[in-house]
């Protein structure tokens, strides 16, 4: 598939992240960015939530599930639009007008600029992601399709035997819809999420946020959108590492969720809805985004700390001096249980893993996330000048103190991950997202991103006043040359780190997505091998094959079943039996091939996904295959073959 021919999945993808929320952002009479933002963070909680009920009530996964719970949840809201919405002001300002027309132009710069330095390190629409997690993300997808069940408590793909199991599969439960509406390849669909999210998303959810924490002014929603595209902590990072999809999403729906907090908290902007209006809006999100994985509640959990502080001072030094002693107790109460309760949820959703080890000094740590340049990318010298001004300028303005301490707070998180030595303390900090720093160092520009516009605005000031102080004041231009220093402002303040991200992390994400004869997940010819089988053999084929040398994606890329369709999970001892001496025919591999209904073998060879690991050794029935006794060869090109079973 040419990029031309995918733009349609693309815009099918664009479309439905709009489409299913929009009602409930329309009910709740929401203008402008806040419409769009409120829009999609809807779209995937419907997708969330929908995907959890259609097993109740009998329905199969298609995109009516989603379309249907949102335009329910419209109407409830419709009849409650009074108590919810505030009307506008005659002659107020309208969220549609020119302050609009500012934050769409960046978005759309945001976007393209993340499509222009993404879109051409993947190669080709089609093209995976060579790395671990890939192999369970595509096949996920298939799972889906073939079940027609998209709810995380029934993943149970890689868990044979057992009626549930949770993981949050949401984004392929988007995918599928995706796959199903155009119908595109897995790996295309997959792709047109990934770069859609990475842009279009990314970029509303900040201008968003932007929106909420410096008002309508244009020049600060521009600057955010471009900036947008220019951190390679996200969406870089995670499109190379993992790769993280679900992690991904949930990152990317953020800072819609911490707009809606803010403006709940601090009483304004209201975005048109009275408080109830917002908490509600704010709840939907937030399940959204914790369906599309866990972790990203417990980020939002620390990120709002501050904000919580500061709600609570608030509310104290409004209230009346008779009063407020109480008012601070009360206050202090609610918000001591509230950290409770969500220390409670910590501790009980921390993890021993601990596979990620510390590899830096912790100053050295802090320094990498202060500059930018977490887990080996470069020092983002301009970017991150502009970010420090920025919590500079932000410190001495009371409303944004909050996220000056939220983001520091994110920088610590990402030291303790790669810098703290293992142990307990440092499972119980960062324990929730698997003491893994790239899914921390995600978070860090959720908010330096804001600050990076806000220190960019400020030196245009500096100059603006010294064009002002110039020797020519003639009125021709007076205008003219403070707009053009803004320009060229913006201008340096996106292009030059744009310039230097591109060449740093598009080795990161180019190096993943290859597809050639070395890639280390599926080659070129394997992914051609993968075309030819479904004409050699039949549709209720069952096919084994050892995961670690990409084998197992037959069932991403055909639809037909496979025995190992990731290279981890909780196998039957059947299962190992297969996996062990199908090779050699021995009686129980031949058993467990009956019992599982397996027909073919599919041999790619051992090239696999990681070059040393014990785990790919565990399938010496499945791998470097000859027929014999109990497999006849069907097809072959160099080392990949086809068998069929045939034993006795």
């Amino acid at each position: 598939m040419t990029w031309f021919e995918f733009i349609p999945v693309f815009a099918t993808v664009v479309a439905l992240l709009i489409g299913i929320g929009a009602p409930i952002a329309g009910a709740v009479g929401l203008r402008g960015i806040a419409f769009i933002g409120v829009a999609i963070g809807s779209s995937v909680a419907s997708i969330g939530l929908s995907s959890v009920i259609a097993p109740w009530i009998g329905l199969s996964w298609t995109v009516f599930a989603p379309l249907g719970f949102s335009i329910l949840v419209a109407l409830a809201l419709l009849l409650l639009r009074r108590r919810l919405t505030i009307a506008p002001r005659p002659g107020g300002r309208n969220e549609w007008g020119r302050p609009f027309l500012a934050q769409l132009f960046g978005v759309l710069l945001g976007s393209t600029l993340a499509l222009a330095w993404i879109a051409p390190q993947i190669g080709d629409p089609g093209h995976p992601a060579q790395t671990y997690d890939t192999v369970f993300h595509l096949n996920a997808v298939e799972w889906i399709l073939d079940t027609g069940n998209a709810s995380p408590t029934a993943m149970t793909m890689t868990t044979p035997g057992r009626t549930t199991g949770f993981y949050p599969t949401l984004w392929h439960a988007i995918v599928a819809i995706v796959v199903q509406l155009t119908g595109a390849s897995i790996p295309v669909a997959t792709n047109a999420v990934a770069l859609v999210v990475a842009s279009v998303v990314w970029s509303v959810a900040c201008v968003f946020f932007a929106r909420v924490l410096f008002g309508r002014a244009p020049f600060h929603a521009v600057l955010v959108g471009g900036l947008s595209a220019v951190f390679g902590a996200f969406p870089a990072l995670l499109l190379r590492f993992g790769v993280l999809y679900p992690n991904l999403l949930a990152v990317s729906l953020l800072p819609i969720a911490l707009a809606l907090l803010a403006a709940l908290v601090q009483g304004r902007p209201r975005l048109g809805m009275r408080p109830v209006a917002l908490a509600l809006a704010a709840a939907f999100v937030i399940a959204g985004l914790t369906l599309a994985h866990p972790n990203a509640l417990f980020s939002l959990f620390v990120l709002t700390v501050p904000l919580v502080v500061d709600a609570v001072v608030r509310i104290v030094r409004r209230s009346a001096p008779e009063r407020r002693v109480r008012t601070a107790l009360i206050s202090a109460t609610g918000a001591a249980a509230l950290f409770a309760v969500e220390a409670f949820a910590f501790s009980r959703a921390t993890t021993s893993d601990n596979g990620w080890m510390p590899s830096r000094s912790f100053p050295a740590a802090v320094r990498e996330a202060l500059t930018n340049s977490p887990l080996d990318l470069d020092y983002a010298w301009v970017v991150s000048a502009l970010m420090l001004i920025g919590l500079v300028v932000a410190i001495r303005r009371p409303r944004l103190r909050w996220a000056v301490a939220a983001y520091l707070l994110s920088v610590l998180l990402y030291s303790v991950a790669i810098a703290w030595p293992a142990g307990d303390l440092r499972t119980a900090i960062t324990g929730t997202w698997y003491n893994d720093s790239y899914r921390l160092a995600a978070l860090t520009p959720v908010l330096a991103i804001p600050f990076a516009a806000l220190g960019a605005v400020r030196v245009a000031r500096w100059l603006v006043r010294g064009v002002r102080l110039g020797r020519d004041r003639s009125r021709r231009t007076a205008g003219l040359r403070p707009l053009a220093t803004m320009i060229i402002v913006g201008a340096l303040a996106i292009g030059v780190p744009y310039a230097t991200t591109v060449i740093d992390s598009s080795r990161v994400i180019a190096d993943r997505y290859r597809l050639d004869d070395a890639s280390m997940m599926v080659s070129d010819r394997e992914a051609a091998f993968f075309e030819r089988i479904p004409e050699l053999v039949p549709e209720d084929a069952v096919i084994a094959g050892n995961p670690w040398n990409g084998s197992s994606l037959v069932y991403a890329y055909t639809g037909l079943r496979t025995v190992f369709p990731h290279v981890g999970g909780a196998y039957p001892g059947g299962y190992w039996a297969l996996a062990d001496g199908l090779a050699e025919a021995t009686p129980e591999a031949c058993e467990s091939a009956r019992d599982l209904g397996v027909t073919h073998v599919l041999d790619f060879g051992d090239q696999y996904i990681f070059e040393e690991d014990e785990r790919a050794e565990k399938y010496p029935g499945l791998t470097e295959l000859r027929e014999g006794p109990g497999l006849r060869l069907i097809a072959a090109d160099g080392e990949l073959a086809l068998y069929k079973v045939v034993c006795d």
